[in-house]
């Protein structure tokens, strides 16, 4: 190592270990810019795959929720038709106890209940009840079909539900993959950037043969 008049090192030393700052600036930027880039995309990945999940996770409760009216809606529906069967029975026993009534009458009053217009008024309440009860099957068969049309209606909506559930969990997956794929072309579009401005390149070995700057001894 060649040294100066004041047991420092010459000047031309220092003048090989000189670097460009430029150049060490080009190079630090570009180092931070790839590794910038690198953690958007892993950033990103994360976000996708997580916002995918959480998306899942609302579908699928709602799915349950859809399934679970749909089964409410087929338990109404049920209930509807018993209750309106119910209701049927309870008016015939009402008309049967309209028709004895009116024949024990009829014959307290000395007619013929078997005949003539006894008979008719008989059997015109024994018309009125049946109607009674068919009007009262309907009105419950009605009920019914709108709950299993609710039901229905429900059923398809858990199925689509579930399908985006399913969907959503994919999406993520696809979108996770794209940010990476997205990351990797980023940085090595950068990479190829900078390599063409030379701001990768190594510095120069300024130290010779035996740690010497140059070669110098």
């Amino acid at each position: 190592m060649r040294w100066g008049p004041s047991g420092r090192p010459s000047h031309a030393f220092w003048d090989c270990v000189a670097l460009d700052p430029g150049t060490v600036t080009l190079s630090t930027a570009a180092i931070v810019s790839m590794v910038s880039s690198a953690a958007a995309a892993v950033v990103g990945t994360y976000g996708a795959i997580e916002a995918g999940h959480a998306q899942s996770a609302a579908a699928s409760y709602q799915a349950q929720v859809a399934a679970n009216n749909a089964t409410i809606a087929e338990q109404n529906a049920q209930y509807a038709t018993q209750a309106g069967n119910t209701q049927a029975q309870a008016e015939q026993l009402k008309t049967a106890q309209q028709v004895g009534a009116i024949r024990a009458a009829q014959a307290a009053n000395g007619l013929d209940v078997n005949s003539g217009s006894a008979l008719d008024v008989q059997s015109g309440t024994k018309t009125i009840g049946a109607l009674n009860a068919d009007t009262i099957r309907n009105n419950a068969a009605l009920q019914a079909y709108g709950y299993q049309a609710q039901s229905v209606s429900s059923t398809a909506q858990s199925q689509l539900d579930t399908a985006q559930s399913a969907q959503a969990l994919t999406a993520g997956t696809i979108g996770g993959m794209s940010s990476v794929l997205g990351g990797a072309s980023s940085i090595g579009s950068q990479y190829a950037q900078y390599q063409l401005l030379g701001a990768l390149n190594k510095p120069p070995n300024v130290f010779g043969p035996g740690g010497n700057p140059g070669g110098a001894v």
